[in-house]
């Protein structure tokens, strides 16, 4: 059987196929293909046509961007000056407002150890002596009482940094368990499986707001007198 030998030139001078349809055509397709679909489009044109435009207006020619609080309260439109003055409080919470510079750098070594993390060629042990090494420093930055920082209790601790925090060993602690949990529901040790299976049922099945609220109220009448859970 004689091998035919493949024309590099002529592959690389093949057009596409050229889409006849246009946009009526791609509209009668995806948005009027039908009587049902031609009535839900039609209903969603009609509220975008009469809700969209005073939305627009509201929130942007009509709203109040830097003027005082107390004095936007007059305008028609959004106040989005009371996000601007707030904004320091929205990122940082309680957290002291004089030393906010400390989890600003928390954040910024976090974005460091994310960016590299996320590029292929930097994984290497550095990388993987620098995630304890930077995860310390943040510690240090946040908790401070050494290196002449001063020390903020961690109820004070609020806003984007603890939510970047919570989310990093939330997800980093998440992977392993939900591998450990789909095994042990696989497994043919009754034990394990049962536990396995009750966990995942009960994690699923219930709002995490009950389970929050479940722990507070719970958690501490087991504990001794004089320790709370933070």
């Amino acid at each position: 059987m004689a091998v035919v030998p493949i024309d590099h030139e002529a592959i690389k001078n093949i057009k596409p196929p050229v889409n006849q349809r246009g946009i009526i055509g791609w509209f009668k397709e995806n948005l009027f293909n039908g009587i049902f679909n031609s009535v839900l489009t039609l209903i969603i044109l009609t509220f975008i046509l009469k809700f969209l435009p005073p939305f627009i207006q509201w929130a942007f020619f009509k709203a109040s961007w830097f003027t005082n609080p107390d004095v936007c309260k007059q305008c028609e439109g959004a106040c989005w000056s009371v996000v601007f003055k707030n904004l320091r409080f929205i990122i940082f919470g309680f957290y002291p407002h004089d030393i906010h510079w400390r989890p600003f750098a928390a954040m910024m070594i976090l974005f460091l150890l994310l960016f590299f993390s996320s590029k292929r060629r930097f994984w290497t042990k550095k990388l993987a002596y620098a995630w304890p090494i930077g995860l310390v420093a943040m510690g240090v930055l946040m908790k401070g009482g050494i290196l002449g920082l001063a020390p903020v209790d961690s109820m004070k601790w609020g806003g984007l940094p603890l939510t970047l925090l919570l989310s990093i060993f939330g997800l980093t602690s998440a992977y392993p368990l939900g591998v450990i949990l789909a095994l042990g529901r696989v497994s043919k040790m009754p034990l394990i499986r049962l536990m396995s299976v009750a966990y995942i049922e009960l994690i699923r099945g219930v709002p995490l707001i009950s389970l929050l609220f479940m722990s507070s109220i719970i958690f501490p009448l087991f504990l001794p007198e004089g320790i709370t859970i933070n």
